[in-house]
């Protein structure tokens, strides 16, 4: 499983010299893995990194391209590369758009109000017809299988669990296929405020490899066991680390967002494997992503692993403390990153 990286920036999108190396598109990310169907791209969230993600493609179109888009939530910097990327308008590339229900709007009615005018010249009813448009109502309790023959379907928890417990095969596409060769996405819902945020889990089955994100997620004082789980033992967990601890402390608490110690705390009692950051502030230059958000984070893993009572209290002992600086990076926009 690979992860590409189409969009890394927070709240808006930049375009500065002193931001090049980390880029300036905001939220998309794009799965790739040899349990998608023949034709189907992937992706997490449609900010305006899903722009140079629909220009990449549009050679694939007459091999079968479609778009699996996993919306996180509605906030404009997840949404508004819809408008400008060119699958959105091409008849022959269906879009299959998952995503919450969140004050009353779901997918469907967030692409009506996205392509409405006055504020965008196209109107939903030109390109509706060709979106395929899954509300997660409960998310928490239901999963996302692929294989890369039977295409998608999604199950209850309970019926997932049953096919586990008694060794069965799972039905897609009116054929049954064995689970062990499919991709299983899980959910969970963040701390991003008042909205209805997804993080979502990717297990890739014949590979046994995980990748989570988990973009607008603010630390609290105790990460759930619903998180907990989902987040355990990840071989790639990319994280919002969006602001630095002095000004989190002085002036951005409750925004929704990660610090780099609070992400640092959540990997390493969820034993993550490897952490990358996202969701950087716009104000975040190169300089100050490198020399603070890094650095906060390699010192976040020297105090944590200094707290005894830390240690004790989520039972973390030195087997778990495998986490180092090498293990860490800055996710950035067009960087590929192998699970």
């Amino acid at each position: 499983m690979i992860v590409k990286a189409w969009g890394t920036r927070g709240s808006i999108a930049i375009s500065n010299v002193d931001s090049v190396e980390s880029g300036g598109n905001t939220t998309c990310f794009e799965i790739m893995s040899e349990c998608l169907p023949k034709g189907a791209r992937l992706f997490v969230d449609a900010g305006t990194g899903f722009v140079p993600a629909g220009w990449n493609y549009l050679g694939e179109v007459a091999n079968g391209l479609q778009y699996y888009i996993m919306l996180t939530h509605f906030h404009w910097d997840h949404i508004v590369g819809l408008t400008l990327s060119p699958p959105t308008f091409i008849d022959r590339i269906p879009m299959t758009i998952y995503g919450p229900m969140d004050n009353g709007h779901g997918p469907e009615s967030m692409i009506k109000y996205l392509f409405n005018r006055p504020y965008f010249p196209v109107d939903a009813k030109k390109i509706s017809h060709k979106m395929k448009f899954i509300t997660l109502s409960h998310y928490d309790v239901c999963v996302i299988v692929i294989h890369p023959i039977g295409g998608f379907t999604m199950l209850g928890l309970d019926d997932y669990k049953n096919i586990i417990k008694k060794n069965v095969q799972v039905s897609l596409s009116k054929n049954k296929y064995l689970l062990s060769e499919c991709m299983v996405i899980k959910m969970a819902k963040t701390n991003h405020g008042n909205a209805n945020c997804i993080s979502y889990r990717f297990e890739e089955n014949p590979t046994g490899k995980v990748a989570v994100i988990a973009t607008d997620h603010e630390d609290v004082a105790a990460i759930s066991a619903e998180l907990r789980e989902h987040f355990a033992n990840a071989d790639l967990l990319i994280i919002d680390a969006q602001y630095d601890n002095q000004r989190y402390q002085t002036s951005t608490a409750g925004y929704g967002h990660g610090t780099p110690h609070g992400s640092i705390k959540q990997g390493i009692i969820c034993r993550a494997k490897k952490i990358g950051f996202t969701h950087h502030d716009p104000r975040s230059t190169d300089k100050h992503l490198k020399d603070i958000i890094l650095q906060e984070a390699t010192n976040a893993i020297d105090k944590i692993r200094a707290n005894e009572d830390f240690l004790s209290a989520y039972k973390l002992t030195a087997n778990d403390l495998k986490l180092t600086q090498d293990d860490i990076c800055l996710v950035r926009d067009y960087n590929v990153y192998e699970v």
